[in-house]
This record gives C-alpha cells, structure tokens and sequence, in this order.
C-alpha cells in the first residue's frame, strides 16, 4: 500500500510532458516550422474558404538566408539588405513559446506567428496584427492626425492607405515589439513610434505610447 502511495505521489509530482515543438533555440523552432509547413501548406491550398496569407508568408520567411543569427537571445533577421527584410523572434512560456516572424517590403508588412503548446505548432492568425480602428487610434494617441480643418494626415486618409500602416520590430532582447508609423505622406509621419506589442501571459497586448501592459 505504502509503494503504490509513493507511485502515485510520483506520478502527481512528475513536471509535465514536454510538446514535440518545445525548445529554448529559435534555429531549432523554426526547423521544427520548416517540418510543420510542408503538410500545412499543401493542405491549407486545398481549402480557399480560409485565408491562409500567414502560412504561405511562413513558408517564404523559413527559406530565407538569416544573416544575423543571435541564438541566445532567440532572434534571427537578414540584415539590411534592399528589398524585404525578415525577422524572427522566440517568445517563451510555461508551455512552449510563441514564434513571431516579420517581413517588411516596400508597402506591406506581413506577420505569421506560431504557437507551441501540448497540441504542436499552431498558426495564431491573428497573433501580431492590429485592428485598424486600433491602429488608427494609435496615430491619434501619438499626436499623428491634424486637428479637423487642418492640414496633415487624417482619419480617412489612414482607412484609404493602400499598405500598411503599422510597422512591427521584433526585439533582439526582451519581449517587447516595437510599433511605428509606415505611411509615408506627409513624410513626417513615417516611422514615428506609436506603441508597442508586449508579451504577458502569454500573449501579445497592444499598448499605446505612455501606459504600461497590465
């Protein structure tokens, strides 16, 4: 009786089982999406009732050649170079992590971000990205949109922006994504900061220039 007590304190006490996807090494977690992908895209392409962007902006940023590769702080970019910029960052939690990637062109910012939990790689389609009417008050927090009657940049000219509006810098270190301004007219607009995207409990919050994530 007192051995099966023991079994069983042991069984209760043992950590929990580790996801097949879990690592602390952002090469590994994006080799482990590179795996993921090659079944998930070719059956996302089967079902175009479902906006499968992210996957398919997933499988071009995986194949990329990353210049900067800085392990430690789970964090991978291709540089500066001309044309569009990819980054990738491991955000870590009790469960597995989140793994966030970036692309930024000359008028588009395209985000994928997984997660790894017990279930596997799961696309969070909605994991970077900000609502306009949210985005659109962030240029207003920021003291971006003129005054009504006023010359500069409006409300309606943020809702007719062809791109993007937002731009997302993944951090080298910490678990904070920087936020900033990508429209370009008037000029003085562009790259202005607006915000961050902070991670907390396990999820990325939106918090406008001067408040804190709670």
């Amino acid at each position: 009786m007192l051995l099966k007590a023991v079994v069983l304190l042991s069984l209760a006490s043992a950590p929990p089982e580790k996801p097949a996807c879990a690592t602390t090494n952002i090469e590994t977690a994006l080799q482990h999406l590179t795996a993921h992908l090659k079944t998930a895209v070719p059956e996302a392409s089967k079902d175009d009732s479902v906006d499968n962007s992210a996957m398919y902006f997933a499988e071009e940023a995986v194949g990329q050649t990353w210049t900067v590769r800085d392990v430690p702080n789970g964090y991978v970019s291709t540089g500066n170079d001309a044309g569009t910029r990819y980054e990738a960052a491991l955000f870590k939690n009790p469960e597995g992590y989140h793994l966030a990637i970036v692309g930024t062109g000359d008028s588009v910012i395209n985000t994928a971000v997984y997660r790894c939990d017990k279930s596997g790689l799961t696309l969070e389609r909605e994991g970077l990205e900000v609502p306009l009417e949210k985005a659109i008050q962030l240029y207003e927090k920021a003291g971006l949109i003129a005054p009504k009657g006023k010359p500069g940049l409006t409300r309606k000219d943020l809702k007719d922006w062809g791109g993007s509006i937002l731009a997302y810098h993944l951090p080298r270190k910490g678990r904070v994504i920087r936020i900033t301004s990508y429209v370009d007219e008037p000029s003085s607009a562009y790259g202005k900061d607006l915000g961050t995207l902070e991670y907390v409990q396990s999820k990325f919050q939106v918090v406008p220039l001067k408040t804190k994530a709670r």
